[in-house]
């Protein structure tokens, strides 16, 4: 069985709980301090963009490795092996949704691996940690013909766009937004995956321009959180 992560990010305030409990729950202090992390949520004047794997339903990654250390589970999550990886980067460059990223100080990839330790295709009641802390409700986790639905029925009702449907072939993660994906940060790519992609800025530059990504991302995130955060409670009183 198939799962995937829904983001409704109406409900998103940018407050960045997932990327914090994502690098406690993954030990990746050291990494997060390089300007490297799985999970990070920016927040800028067209909208919201949270910068993690999409876990590709037709990974273009898994395709381009040529050492065959990422494997796509049946489950859902793309896998990095970091014991059959040469560290060439080459399927981080062709990620067409610009997402992994090599940290060059720890000679390591960083992405999301949708908390598969914590065994959810075996425990019901298990999900990824960002979904299990995230304080306004805005993630959810389930199987993936059950996303979809709740996403194209809430899309509907709501008149909200949708990112991952078919993007790159489906993704493991879902995004509902008020605003146009394209233009708050997600790569407009094909409908069909495995093919190569283009090359990854933010790999390419390594820990030092994550790091600057990083820190201007909270910079502009610390100026829109409390706009956001009165917005959301707002309409949640209304």
């Amino acid at each position: 069985m198939a799962y995937a992560i829904l983001l409704d990010t109406r409900f998103c305030t940018g407050c960045n709980t997932c990327f914090y409990k994502c690098v406690q729950e993954n030990r990746l202090h050291e990494v997060a301090t390089n300007g490297n992390t799985r999970t990070l949520v920016y927040i800028n004047d067209t909208g919201m963009y949270h910068h993690r794997c999409m876990h590709c339903l037709e990974p273009t990654c898994v395709a381009n490795c040529p050492k065959q250390a990422l494997t796509k589970t049946e489950y859902g999550p793309v896998l990095w092996d970091a014991d059959l990886c040469v560290k060439c980067q080459t399927w981080v460059e062709q990620c067409p949704i610009h997402i992994p990223m090599f940290d060059e100080a720890q000679k390591k990839i960083v992405k999301c691996s949708m908390c598969a330790h914590r065994n959810f295709d075996g425990d019901k009641e298990a999900q990824p940690a960002c979904v299990e802390v995230c304080p306004t409700g805005a993630l959810s986790f389930g199987e993936r013909n059950a996303m979809v639905s709740e996403a194209k029925k809430i899309a509907k009702e709501a008149n909200l766009n949708t990112y991952g449907l078919e993007e790159n072939g489906g993704t493991s993660l879902l995004i509902l937004t008020k605003e146009d994906p394209t233009k708050v940060g997600y790569p407009q790519v094909e409908k069909s995956g495995s093919s190569g992609g283009g090359s990854n800025p933010l790999a390419i530059g390594g820990a030092i321009a994550g790091a600057a990504v990083v820190l201007g991302g909270a910079y502009v995130g610390l100026k829109k959180y409390g706009e956001r955060k009165n917005d959301i409670e707002k309409n949640n009183k209304a």
